[in-house]
């Protein structure tokens, strides 16, 4: 006697069918119990969710300072301006990377404070091409404000984290603190 191959192919395709499908129940029950569980560990306050955020965004915003917004390989320093001197090659202002810890950010209740040392000289160099278009260079007599000049630079380089904080723990706001 001999089967149609027509209707053995039918049979596998059934039964890969109830099969898949069978597997398919099983896993997902257990992936709903999981997914609970996992629900209800999740922080519930306010301030539970703004220290979680920290706890995976603060090391964002130390890798976007300290290492995105380097002036060079050699020359680790967040450069907030430079100040044109008659002398010779302008002085360049801004804080040194390498002098950020991992924990540059603190909680204050629902405010993500990010302390930023004070801008002093870092060294005094010559800009290239591409740097000169990134800081900007002042005349000795109308130099910027440091303080509010590293903050500035600090929010652009942070991007969408502060926007991210403020969407995922509602009430709660990023703070740039120059000290």
């Amino acid at each position: 006697m001999r089967v149609s191959g027509l209707a053995v192919l039918a049979g596998i395709v059934v039964v890969g069918l109830i099969t898949g499908a069978g597997f398919y129940r099983y896993q997902r029950g257990r992936m709903d119990a999981s997914l609970a569980a996992e629900l209800a560990r999740a922080p519930e306050t306010p301030a539970e969710r703004a220290a979680l955020w920290l706890r995976y965004g603060g090391p964002q915003i130390h890798h976007r300072l300290a290492v995105v917004g380097r002036f060079s390989p050699t020359r680790p320093w967040l450069v907030t301006h430079a100040v044109a001197r008659s002398d010779g090659e302008p002085e360049l202002w801004g804080i040194d990377c390498t002098s950020l810890t991992p924990e540059l950010a603190h909680l204050e209740g629902l405010t993500v404070v990010v302390d930023l040392p004070a801008p002093r000289v870092l060294a005094r160099a010559s800009l290239a091409s591409e740097q000169s278009q990134r800081v900007p260079l002042y005349a000795p007599e109308t130099s910027p404000d440091a303080a509010q000049r590293l903050s500035e630079l600090a929010l652009y380089l942070l991007e969408g984290i502060p926007g991210a904080l403020e969407r995922d723990v509602p009430g709660a706001r990023l703070e740039i603190r120059v000290r």
